[in-house]
């Protein structure tokens, strides 16, 4: 958190705010949110007009006139709010605008970062494709996925192989996919690639249109909470019977992070060790 959909929201609320302005200073309250070197964080993006808001992956990044940017990365627990958060918040950087408006970077677990970037278009290649673009097809899934032995929930969460998918949308795909977790990714023929392409289009579109999941710390930059995670199927419902069969929910972890599913819908199949 936060992951595609909750990025996404975010960048489309700040975008009418930002464009065409510019920042007139960076204020650093953490020094260690600065990726990179901190006094270009601070003096780059000055002055400079934001020709667009962007987003790729889980990054937001504002453009700079010059092909610059300021990248935002959220992480876990991290947020852009309109107004100074309340007591016991951890606010880690403001940035101020020409229109007035501030941004505070509220970060409770202090893992979300600021970079300015040189070049926007070297950051966007560091990542795998966009699961909502056009040029994701079920045959670039499917190529992805064939190159890797790691359990299937793992490789979607590994934003080189597919940008943006986080823990949360990933098991709810993988439940209308029918597929088992720990299901090694090569191990996927073009049938069941396909079940999940459509459902991590339909998962990420749908949380979209929700505003993203508050299943946390998330907000959107005026403070209003995301009510994706009322339509969630399996995703933080260990205990809770499955929604197509009342089979209890259970978790798992793969790779050191923990997933939901229903172990009837999503028995395993064949070689599931993952290695």
């Amino acid at each position: 958190m936060p992951e595609l959909p909750e990025v996404e929201t975010i960048r489309r609320a700040l975008e009418p705010l930002v464009l065409d302005e510019s920042f007139i200073a960076i204020r650093l309250v953490d020094p260690a949110i600065s990726r990179g070197d901190r006094e270009r964080l601070q003096t780059g993006p000055i002055g400079r007009r934001i020709t667009g808001v962007l987003r790729r992956g889980k990054h937001l990044v504002f453009a700079l006139e010059g092909g610059k940017g300021l990248a935002v990365h959220l992480r876990m627990t991290g947020s852009l709010l309109l107004r100074e958060p309340d007591a016991g918040s951890r606010v880690r950087a403001v940035l101020v605008l020409s229109n007035g408006v501030h941004l505070y970077f509220n970060d409770v677990r202090r893992l979300g970062t600021l970079e300015f970037l040189d070049d926007v278009e070297a950051l966007f290649g560091r990542l795998g494709p966009e699961p909502l673009s056009d040029e994701f097809t079920v045959d670039l899934l499917h190529a992805q996925l064939s190159r890797h032995r790691i359990p299937v929930k793992a490789a979607l969460l590994d934003q080189q192989i597919v940008a943006g998918v986080g823990n949360m949308y990933a098991d709810e795909a993988l439940f209308l996919a029918r597929i088992h977790p720990m299901t090694p990714a090569r191990n996927l023929d073009i049938s069941p690639v396909t079940s999940l392409w459509k459902a991590l289009r339909q998962v990420l579109t749908d949380a979209i249109a929700s505003k993203g999941a508050s299943v946390s710390t998330y907000a959107l930059p005026n403070g209003e909470h995301g009510t994706a995670h009322f339509g969630f199927n399996v995703a933080h419902k260990k205990g809770e019977p499955c929604p197509s069969c009342g089979t209890t929910l259970q978790r798992m972890m793969v790779r050191k992070r923990g997933s939901y599913y229903c172990p009837a819908c999503q028995p395993p199949s064949g070689d599931n060790t993952g290695g």
